[in-house]
């Protein structure tokens, strides 16, 4: 990929990027490659990825940075941060109800008042009427001498249509009232595929865009190779993945897709992790809910396409045959999805011919719409 181009290679180990920094208590490594890395230092948590280190915002808290290496205190940040962001959920709730309390009470007020001055007009006209009772008695004995249709003619002409009208306008601006948009945005052309740094044969593996902007993830040596996304999931959205797994020549289709922990991207396989495995060994996404099982195991040529849908908030992880959907499976164990870990979604290979090929990556939720809360003010 363009970005993986521009990186440096090592002068030491041409075949590996500088893409590594190392924290030490004095000095700080900069434009390390994995190799050296590991030269260096044993601890994992003394080394950030450079990109990572760049592109990160004010509030991102590094798991592997040296003052972090105490877990309670990587923990009491985290537990900080959530805290900070269930207050501001608390006062966004506050502030919707307090809303809504407001436009209710001037509604009401407002239905009042006009219900006042219909009472008020119609005492009125009232008064009027037996103000004048000869006048009105003299009409009301016209209006029975009149045949039942003239009479019908007469009283149609007081309606409540337009009152209707305005009552159903009302009712419908009411309906339109909504904090949150429900989005949905195809974001294949934001989504990078790294390689994990130090597991087994992954920094071997071969990672292009195509022109169609799918990405193609192959693995140029025999040995396993670990791939994961250049972002975290956010457990409150839900993803879509779909991804086309191809073998050619070789049976034992080593094709695995899933997500994996933030902790352990670098230094463990996907196949001890959560993941859908078209062997069908040591896979944890392998519960049929409709059809049969969707992987096609020993298959020497294979072109299948599969989608994956992902909720970590409710544990969901479902996997079907795309686009039929005629096998559905989903993740049989719900408890392996960990709420206080973070996850990547991630991709396995082993063998050369074959190849993971990523469609298609969506995502959507219900997002807060940026309003402000205020009534609508009526001029007199």
């Amino acid at each position: 990929m363009d970005q993986e181009k521009k990186q440096s290679k090592c002068n030491i180990h041409p075949t590996f990027n500088n893409n590594l920094l190392i924290f030490e208590e004095n000095n700080i490594h900069t434009k390390n490659c994995s190799v050296c890395a590991k030269q260096i230092t044993e601890n994992f948590n003394k080394i950030i990825e450079h990109d990572e280190f760049i592109h990160a915002d004010q509030n991102h808290i590094f798991s592997s940075f040296p003052p972090l290496e105490d877990k309670n205190i990587y923990n009491t940040i985290k537990s900080l941060q959530i805290k900070k962001d269930s207050s501001n959920q608390e006062k966004f709730i506050e502030k919707i109800n307090n809303y809504f309390i407001s436009l209710k009470k001037e509604i009401n007020q407002k239905i009042d008042n006009l219900q006042n001055q219909v009472k008020s007009k119609l005492l009125q006209i009232q008064n009027s009427i037996e103000n004048q009772g000869d006048i009105y008695n003299e009409l009301y004995k016209k209006i029975k001498q009149k045949n039942f249709s003239e009479y019908k003619a007469i009283i149609n002409k007081i309606n409540l249509k337009t009152s209707k009208e305005i009552q159903e306008k009302i009712s419908g601006l009411i309906d339109q009232i909504d904090f949150f948009e429900k989005s949905q945005k195809d974001i294949i052309d934001n989504v990078e595929f790294e390689k994990s740094k130090f597991y087994q044969g992954s920094q071997n593996l071969q990672i292009q865009r195509l022109q169609n902007k799918h990405i193609q993830i192959n693995q140029s040596v025999v040995n396993y190779g670990v791939s994961y996304a250049n972002f975290i999931l956010d457990p409150d959205q839900k993803y879509i993945f779909r991804v086309k797994l191809q073998t050619h020549s070789m049976p034992d289709a080593f094709l695995i897709v899933g997500i994996i922990q933030e902790e352990d991207k670098d230094n463990k396989q996907l196949y001890d992790e959560i993941c859908y495995n078209e062997t069908g060994n040591n896979m944890t996404i392998k519960k049929v809910i409709k059809g049969n099982n969707v992987y096609e195991r020993q298959k020497i040529n294979m072109d299948e396409e599969i989608e994956m849908r992902i909720h970590l908030a409710s544990k969901t992880i479902k996997v079907a045959n795309y686009p039929n959907y005629e096998n559905v499976a989903e993740l049989e164990n719900k408890q392996l999805i960990l709420e206080n870990k973070q996850y990547r979604l991630a991709v396995e290979l082993f063998f050369t011919p074959h190849k993971i090929i990523i469609l298609l990556y969506q995502q959507s939720m219900y997002l807060i719409k940026k309003c402000e809360f205020h009534l609508i003010k009526t001029t007199k």
